[in-house]
């Protein structure tokens, strides 16, 4: 990591106070530092997990913190020596890798932005949703998001000091890939990026969030970040499409489950 780039626990942070109010609801905070994000819609665990947690106490309380919420137990890791730590207290299920990415935005404009419309709304409209709810040819999978994801979204309220910014892009056959940047200060989140699974492998992903890039340098924003969690070869090509758009690497955490998501 560079001298100028944001540790993991800046960027975790910036990440909960980016979603609160819309995909997270809240954070419970326990001994000695730790926490427990939680989300009411959303059962993932990437939206339901624990933090901070190295000895047993933490590690009851955050169990305790994720089953009274209906919750099957999780626990962020921020780096290979908490990993160890959990692991001498429970054996994970599963464990996911995560990546936490980070870009400056590029002043120049994007060709690709007349393309894009933006809404500054705490919930995205119809055209978003639209493509959001289709980013798999999985059944299983866009029931997941319209029965959670959605109704989550479209929830969300206005909070002071946060902007919300929804991008969609469009091509020949309608909206085709969507974004969200939750921009507070000179930061801001990059979210939701999805691109309909009839219209992938076009280069329309990168295109917005480029698009996205540049729309958050247009109002004030000096950096962008963003987390992806890893799962199969989706996670890899995630990654390397964020890497492609000049976002890079700057912390690799791991999420470890109780049991299988």
């Amino acid at each position: 990591m560079r001298d100028d780039e944001p540790a993991f626990e800046a960027l975790r942070d910036a990440h909960v106070a980016a979603l609160t109010g819309s995909l997270i609801d809240g954070v419970a905070h326990g001994p000695g530092g730790a926490g427990y994000v939680w989300s009411r819609s959303v059962p993932d665990p990437s939206l339901n997990f624990a933090y901070g947690v190295r000895r047993p106490e933490q590690f009851a309380w955050a169990g305790a913190a994720a089953l009274g919420r209906a919750r099957t137990p999780a626990f962020l890791a921020r780096d290979a020596e908490e990993v160890a730590l959990l692991r001498g207290l429970f054996e994970p299920a599963i464990l996911r890798p995560a990546r936490w990415m980070v870009a400056r935005p590029p002043p120049a404009p994007s060709p690709a932005d007349g393309a894009v419309a933006l809404q500054a709304t705490p919930a995205p409209g119809p055209d978003f949703e639209g493509v959001f709810v289709n980013l798999s040819d999985d059944p299983a999978v866009r029931t997941h998001l319209r029965r959670t994801y959605l109704p989550a979204l479209r929830a969300a309220k206005a909070r002071p000091g946060l902007v919300r910014l929804h991008l969609v892009l469009r091509d020949v056959t309608g909206p085709a890939a969507c974004a969200s940047l939750y921009l507070r200060g000179d930061t801001a989140g990059l979210y939701n990026v999805a691109t309909r699974f009839d219209r992938q492998r076009r280069g329309l992903g990168t295109a917005v969030t480029v698009a996205a890039l540049h729309a958050a340098r247009a109002r004030g924003a000096t950096q962008v970040f963003l987390p992806i969690f890893l799962h199969g070869p989706t996670g890899s090509a995630s990654e390397a499409l964020f890497a492609r758009a000049g976002f890079r690497t700057v912390c690799a955490p791991a999420l470890l489950c109780t049991s299988p998501p």
